[in-house]
């Protein structure tokens, strides 16, 4: 779907995207075969087919970075269309909310197994399967989880787009937290994680360092559920926005 995207042109707005879909061009090759054979007609279009070849160019060399700098936070969602069987699905849990707080634990997803990642035991693995991935999904990841990974792997590339569904679940109309949206969604976690915030997180961590074993398997456990359910939201975010993205 991101072929299908020209948001992400500096100059296009929705009402020009719209325009570019109701004369017939539904997608990068289109526009450019239209290009190539005197159909663009105005200034606007034709000024910005140096853009769409970009585009092309960075897609087929798989610079997902210029994506996820260009298109806006709640348009990011599109590129499930291309690399749903590629997204992984990304929480961390840390010692606390302050600037100076270190990654505990890194929980990864790709739809078919969850990995943990256990500081003072494996984390520094976490960035592997990070950087395998082209696309990231996380729920407030733009504020809280990406930054922080970033500045504890900041020598590493991450190549990827990042949807933080966030944004395009409040452009539906689900605000509040990922446990709040959860429960409006009917989806349920295990006894042991109902109820539970990421502050209980930060208390299990410190059991955990004071000898408690089980207090690390429920916080594994608790951020195992918060990854695996972000698979169904960012399903629910494609199907309800593409529906509601006429022409596309």
């Amino acid at each position: 779907m991101l072929r299908n995207t020209f948001l992400h042109i500096q100059g296009v707005g929705a009402s020009t995207e719209r325009k570019i879909w109701g004369k017939g061009l539904h997608n990068w090759a289109e526009f450019l075969s239209a290009h190539a054979s005197g159909q663009l007609a105005g200034r606007t279009l034709a000024g910005i087919v140096p853009d769409v070849e970009e585009s092309v160019r960075r897609y087929d060399a798989g610079d997902w970075n210029f994506f996820d700098q260009a298109l806006p936070s709640n348009h990011k969602w599109r590129a499930f269309g291309d690399f749903s069987g590629r997204a992984l699905y990304v929480d961390i849990e840390t010692t606390g909310y302050g600037g100076d707080d270190q990654i505990t634990v890194i929980g990864v997803y790709n739809g078919r197994e969850t990995k943990s990642f256990v500081w003072g035991r494996d984390l520094e693995k976490a960035v592997d399967e990070i950087e395998g991935y082209p696309l990231i999904v996380t729920f407030n990841g733009m504020l809280f989880d990406m930054p922080i990974i970033r500045e504890r792997f900041r020598y590493n590339l991450f190549n990827h787009i990042h949807v933080d569904l966030r944004f395009p679940l409040r452009a539906l109309g689900y605000s509040g937290g990922l446990k709040k949206i959860e429960q409006v969604m009917g989806i349920e976690r295990t006894a042991r994680t109902t109820g539970m915030s990421g502050w209980d997180a930060v208390r299990l961590w410190h059991e955990y360092q004071h000898g408690s074993q089980e207090s690390l398997d429920v916080l594994l456990e608790y951020n195992r559920e918060d990854i695996v359910n972000l698979e169904p939201l960012m399903r629910f975010v494609f199907e309800q926005m593409t529906s509601k993205t006429a022409g596309m």
